[in-house]
């Protein structure tokens, strides 16, 4: 278990799936992903967990909250690159009662904490579409940089949207 201030992050297990596949279902909650294999079931889902569970590139976790723990969402590390000290993060809240609450940033900066002083990694990047500007905010406020915009990178919601990159160095988190 990885501790943040209000959450915890665990590794990702079979009877997480329902709660991952309603969430990537829900249209408001996918809007704000980059998630193209929709509509998410169950079956596919427990196949991809099965796959992934074993892949050292990766790190797949449930967000649950401290005081209850209820699960809220997902998040994790992909391609993660020992030799250039580098992965790619990804997170998402499932549960929008808690948007715009701080879990984004809680969930991020654990994830970044976990990055650097356990995995002894450099730099974690992530992408994210250019209209979400809570994920870009979160991204700018522990102390990332925005290294580029990709020009209608990926299809999403009926439309070839742009996406931003932004990285996260180790010198510059903001803890």
């Amino acid at each position: 278990m990885i501790e943040g201030k209000d959450i915890y992050l665990r590794p990702m297990e079979i009877p997480d799936v329902k709660h991952k596949v309603q969430w990537l279902n829900d249209p408001e909650v996918r809007k704000m992903l980059i998630y193209s294999d929709y509509p998410a079931s169950i079956i596919a889902t427990e196949q991809w967990l099965r796959r992934v569970a074993t892949d050292t590139t990766r790190k797949d976790f449930i967000v649950c909250l401290k005081a209850d723990d209820t699960p809220v969402g997902f998040a994790g590390l992909k391609n993660i690159d020992r030799e250039n000290k580098k992965a790619e993060s990804y997170l998402g809240i499932g549960v929008k009662e808690y948007w715009g609450k701080g879990l984004g940033l809680d969930i991020k900066r654990t994830l970044a904490i976990y990055s650097f002083d356990d995995l002894k990694l450099n730099k974690l990047y992530s992408y994210h579409l250019t209209d979400n500007k809570p994920m870009i905010n979160i991204n700018l406020k522990l102390g990332g940089r925005e290294d580029g915009v990709l020009r209608e990178d990926v299809y999403n919601d009926g439309v070839l949207a742009d996406r931003v990159m932004i990285s996260i160095l180790r010198s510059d988190l903001k803890r």
